[in-house]
């Protein structure tokens, strides 16, 4: 069996398929991306374009949106660091404690891993169903503990998060 990149544990699931990141790592990389996903989409606006500039701006745009999602990944990594320090500091139960020490562990490997990024987001800058900008058409719906991001165009669900109160 092979072991996690991020904790050395068994990996009991490929939930990556080119990376070897167990479940426990895997279920606190999605609360990780989850934030960082939804705050860089909300963070976008689309901008008015006419002419040859919205030729060029339709042409661009998806290379344009895939680093919109990469380019301020290491200054979310340190915001959360900061806060998942602080949680760590003042909790008292010990499972909110080991879930933030493996997030600290998740954190500090994709300092060391920043392609990884690129690796999971490289299907949700576009709606997969009718190719639009997830920048200029989405929404994002919470229903229960989820948030669900959608295309506006389409209604198509790009990606589903687990969207937990604690951090």
């Amino acid at each position: 069996m092979e072991t996690c990149v991020i904790c050395d544990q068994e990996q009991d699931s490929k939930l990556y398929e080119k990376y070897n990141i167990c479940t426990s790592c895997a279920d606190i990389m999605e609360d990780v991306m989850g934030e960082y996903f939804v705050r860089t989409i909300w963070h976008s606006e689309p901008k008015e374009m006419s002419g040859y500039f919205k030729y060029l701006g339709n042409t661009t745009k998806y290379i344009s949106d895939y680093k919109k999602l990469t380019q301020k990944s290491l200054n979310h990594i340190k915001n959360v660091s900061r806060r998942t320090a602080d949680a760590i500091e003042n909790t008292d139960t010990p499972s909110k404690q080991r879930y933030f020490e493996r997030m600290q562990e998740v954190l500090d490997w994709l300092g060391k891993c920043p392609e990884f990024y690129h690796y999971y987001f490289k299907d949700y800058y576009i709606c997969p169903t009718c190719g639009a900008s997830i920048f200029e058409k989405y929404s994002k719906d919470e229903v229960g503990d989820w948030l669900v991001v959608s295309c506006s165009d389409c209604g198509a669900a790009i990606k589903k998060y687990f969207s937990p109160k604690i951090v």
